[in-house]
């Protein structure tokens, strides 16, 4: 899993005011913690923030997070985002929260989901459903995938894939194993037959086809006679 480069600055200002002028100017508020440390206020660009949160990764990205004003030289720190808050009303980013993570040591996040593949119940007219769009997962940073592909041609009309179903080398999976990913199910409006009614169906059409065979064979039989 590769890390987003993106710089901060150490935020001097606190409180809500501070805050706000910060957004104005085109800086997200954050803070960076971990290492049993004391949280560091800090700001980053917000455009910058958008791009790494709009990325395959999202919201729970690696990051390379450079902080400029802790000390005389620029301090570079491996996060991953552990927490972003939004507007309620204009859904722009508002807070962001990274937490210190090591290459050498396994750590929790979530990681999307990529579904890949035409499943065969689809081929049959089924409709493919997600039921989960990222799994929690606990892995080495450095052994974690930006995204967890997952193969759905296998899946048969009516059939699901669970979360047990899922295996990635170097990474275990936090999420429930019972836990349904995907399915392919009906199509509205699709009445599927009871098996007596298929066993009555499949019994008339044999009847059907009985009775053409013997209608054919004494057609056959009075032309010879004839």
């Amino acid at each position: 899993m590769k890390g987003f480069p993106l710089t901060g600055e150490v935020r001097e200002e606190r409180g809500s005011r501070a805050a706000r002028r910060l957004r104005r100017a085109g800086y997200v508020p954050a803070v960076v913690y971990g290492d049993g440390k004391e949280a560091l206020p800090i700001k980053v660009p917000k455009h910058e923030l958008s791009h790494i949160m709009h990325s395959r990764a999202g919201e729970h990205a690696l990051v390379e997070l450079k902080i400029k004003g802790e000390g005389k030289r620029a301090k570079k720190y491996l996060t991953i985002i552990k927490d972003v808050q939004h507007d309620p009303v204009t859904d722009t980013i508002i807070h962001a929260d990274f937490e210190k993570v090591s290459l050498k040591k396994p750590v929790s996040f979530k990681l999307p989901i990529e579904f890949v593949g035409v499943a065969v119940g689809v081929k049959k007219g089924g409709v493919l459903t997600p039921h989960l769009h990222e799994l929690e997962v606990l892995a080495k940073p450095a052994d974690a995938p930006e995204v967890i592909r997952v193969d759905v041609s296998n899946i048969e009309l009516g059939e699901s894939l669970y979360v047990k179903d899922i295996v990635i080398e170097n990474v275990k999976i936090l999420s429930d194993p019972e836990e349904v990913v995907v399915s392919v199910v009906k199509p509205r409006g699709i009445v599927e037959e009871a098996p007596a009614e298929v066993a009555e169906k499949e019994e008339a059409e044999e009847k059907a086809e009985e009775k053409e065979k013997e209608k054919g064979e004494k057609e056959e039989s009075s032309e010879k006679s004839s």
